[in-house]
């Protein structure tokens, strides 16, 4: 059989474009090389922001701003579907880099975001356990997180409910072209077929595109380690990022720090030379984290790129190819407006110029 499409790559962005597509009337197939959800996803700290919002391209933070909009919808759909909570948790976030308060203010007004500045004073009620080594910061009240493994979760047994062909450990080799389409997918299980084709794969998606022509994206894997700490206390309440670092609280007494910045390819192992440079970062910030015990340590690939915003487009070689791909560090908080642009682009002939700023 021919499906209406084939989603390849079940991470996030993947299975969310395929529920999404499914909802929209389409018979769709999942291709994942592993298991859903086992690379970069699930990764994730599950910080649905962008850490500093008045630094983004225009394009990147609406995607970001209408996933934030809709994921509380989303959450609570997916509780009712599925019975599963996905833990999304309006716990806000404060960023230490201060000295870019008049550039922040100045976006919030723009955009209608609260942002506030506060003083040590103020963050002695907020984050007792910060108060000492952060004299200011900027507060965004508004921002969410999400547990990423307990999403996918939920969107998998959503998947399955809505009928759609879940093909896990079926690794895709090459795509089939004909007459200017592509016309399936060359596996390792067979070759799968379907009317449309979407490349939802992140950091290998450059790899599969080389396979079939040379209109290609800039995409490479960019390795991300993160820490699980334990503590013997609360820690904190709300999300702390410095730079590109941050500290995330994970229920009560666990918090997770993450996250490096590693241009090796597809080498996804750890390595204490990362641990030693969060932990330091970390402690700096946060010194009650001294105490506590690092349980867990792994990494994701993300898929970076040179420009600001990731690809939403149809391929232009090629009609019935699309790729949902290059969300770098913001996979999960672009990731329902993705998938919602991308139905539209394949659905409507007319969405094509609402996916102009992230054209191929």
């Amino acid at each position: 059989m021919a499906y209406d499409a084939a989603v390849i790559g079940g991470g996030l962005i993947g299975m969310i474009t395929a529920r999404t597509l499914q909802i929209a009337g389409l018979k769709v197939a999942l291709l994942e090389k592993n298991r859903l959800g086992e690379e970069s996803s699930g990764a994730a700290g599950g910080i649905l922001a962008s850490f500093h919002p008045w630094r983004q391209h225009e394009a990147a933070g609406a995607l970001i701003k209408a996933s934030q909009d809709a994921f509380p919808a989303l959450a609570e759909e997916l509780r009712e579907e599925t019975g599963i909570d996905p833990g999304l948790v309006h716990c806000g976030m404060l960023v230490a880099d201060t000295e870019e308060q008049s550039q922040a203010l100045a976006w919030a007004e723009k955009h209608a975001v609260q942002i506030e500045a506060i003083d040590q004073e103020q963050l002695k009620v907020l984050e007792p356990n910060l108060a000492g080594t952060l004299h200011s910061a900027l507060l965004i009240p508004s921002t969410m997180q999400i547990q990423p493994r307990r999403l996918m979760k939920a969107i998998r047994k959503s998947l399955t409910r809505l009928g759609v062909e879940i093909l896990e450990g079926t690794e895709v080799t090459g795509l089939e072209r004909q007459a200017g389409k592509v016309i399936g997918a060359h596996t390792d299980q067979g070759t799968v077929s379907a009317h449309k084709i979407v490349i939802c794969n992140g950091a290998w998606a450059q790899q599969l595109l080389k396979t079939l022509t040379d209109i290609c994206t800039d995409i490479v894997p960019v390795r991300g380690q993160i820490l699980m700490f334990k503590a013997r206390q609360h820690v904190l309440s709300h999300i702390l990022v410095q730079d590109e670092q941050y500290i995330v609280p994970w229920g009560e007494r666990h918090v997770l720090c993450g996250s490096s910045m590693e241009y090796v390819g597809f080498d996804r192992s750890v390595t204490e030379e990362a641990k030693n440079n969060i932990c330091t970062w970390a402690y700096r910030f946060c010194p009650l984290l001294e105490d506590a015990e690092v349980i867990d340590q792994w990494s994701g690939l993300r898929p970076g790129t040179l420009r600001d915003v990731p690809y939403i487009c149809r391929h232009p070689e090629f009609e019935n190819l699309y790729v949902n791909t290059g969300h770098f560090r913001s996979g999960i908080a672009m990731s329902v407006s993705s998938a919602d642009l991308m139905c539209r682009l394949m659905t409507d002939p007319t969405a094509a110029s609402q996916t102009a700023p992230y054209g191929c």
